[in-house]
């Protein structure tokens, strides 16, 4: 059996809460690890719920201490990986109860975790360059009487993706979006399509047309971040030629944060014929960004499709995306997919734990003036 005593890996599943290890479920040849030699403390459990993926029907729970941490030994430091946490509460404890804790990797906050009953996984995703070759993942208790789970933990090395981005600001993924598409592939896609192992959610807009290819093949396109072709077949587009694609983007709980934008653009019907143009406009709250052509889907060109990423974007609580037919375009715009992620500020974490030594030292002050 594999575990994290004196290995190091590249990518890493951990089924947590799991006795035995289970072979891998694609291509990728990269197996769903039990928890044994990343984390010493917990216990695990099982959801009540049986109709569960099995990765989110085992968890480890922690109902002792304030701070558990899983330690993720990898080859090497400053590589550039994708970290994605699951919880499926599943009731496991009877209490119906779902818990809210903090998640922080290498003492930075990743996320304020909100459990829920609901019968879908929630995943909290991060975009992260190591600084040592061993990461330490923490489930914090944020309140007496709620107890820490989790259910599955997955890292996996993305060094030829998302090259924009530098090595001192974590990026928190709000949404990654595959417009125009239905729920058939809103799953985790197979290797040979994705990857880099990301999860599109799918979503098809009533007020736009939701345009898809004749065909789809598994595969993913070659280039900037490779997005998969099960992905980039589908699309919106906007009614008639002058008319823009409108979509508001919410942070909230989050208020001013920097925003980072990828937007895919390919015609996946083939609308360019003799004599026609197809390029779009960017603006974020009104103001404009970038400009862009969409080429169409061919199999047998370099530039089958165009990724533009704007970053980083202040924004205050929301963001509105406005894509508009260019000067010139003799078709109306369409989209494929977004993802969007805000910094996470380790600055603005210590800021915090500052702050709060600040109020603990100045209340003991004022102690020790009274008596």
């Amino acid at each position: 059996m594999i575990t994290g005593d004196g290995f190091q890996f590249r990518d890493l599943r951990i089924d947590c809460g799991a006795y035995t290890q289970t072979p891998a479920t694609d291509n990728s040849y990269i197996p769903w690890l039990t928890d044994e030699g990343f984390i010493k403390s917990g216990e695990n459990k099982v959801a009540f719920t049986s109709n569960t993926p099995f990765k989110a029907y085992t968890l480890r729970s922690f109902p002792k201490g304030h701070k558990n941490c899983y330690k993720l030994p990898f080859y090497h430091a400053y590589y550039k990986f994708l970290f994605r946490a699951g919880f499926y509460y599943g009731n496991y404890d009877g209490l119906s109860n779902p818990p809210s804790f903090r998640l922080e990797i290498d003492g930075i906050l990743w996320a304020n975790v909100t459990t829920s009953m609901s019968e879908d996984i929630i995943y909290y995703e991060l975009l992260y360059i190591t600084k040592k070759s061993k990461v330490s993942v923490c489930l914090i208790r944020a309140m007496d009487y709620d107890v820490p789970f989790i259910s599955s933990l997955e890292a996996y090395n993305i060094y030829d993706a998302y090259n924009w981005m530098d090595n001192t600001t974590p990026l928190y993924l709000h949404s990654r979006i595959n417009y125009g598409a239905d729920t058939s592939i809103e799953q985790s896609m197979n290797y040979d399509a994705e990857k880099y192992h990301r999860i599109w959610k799918s979503k098809e807009m009533s007020n736009y047309l939701n345009i898809q290819a004749d065909s789809i093949s598994y595969d993913y396109l070659i280039g900037e971040n490779r997005p998969p072709l099960p992905v980039m077949g589908y699309a919106i587009q906007a009614t008639n030629l002058r008319d823009s694609i409108y979509l508001c983007i919410d942070f909230s709980p989050r208020t001013a944060v920097k925003a980072y934008f990828v937007l895919y653009f390919m015609d996946p019907v083939f609308r360019l014929e003799k004599n026609q143009t197809s390029s779009v406009e960017i603006y974020i709250d009104n103001n404009k960004m970038a400009v862009t052509d969409i080429p169409n889907i061919n199999t047998f060109l370099e530039n089958q499709f165009h990724v533009v990423t704007l970053y980083s974007v202040p924004v205050n609580g929301s963001a509105n995306v406005t894509i508009s037919p260019a000067e010139g375009s003799t078709l109306a715009p369409l989209l494929n997919a977004m993802e969007v992620f805000s910094d996470v500020s380790e600055s603005g974490h210590l800021f915090n734990l500052s702050s709060s030594l600040f109020i603990i030292s100045l209340h003991l002050l004022v102690i020790l003036l009274v008596t």
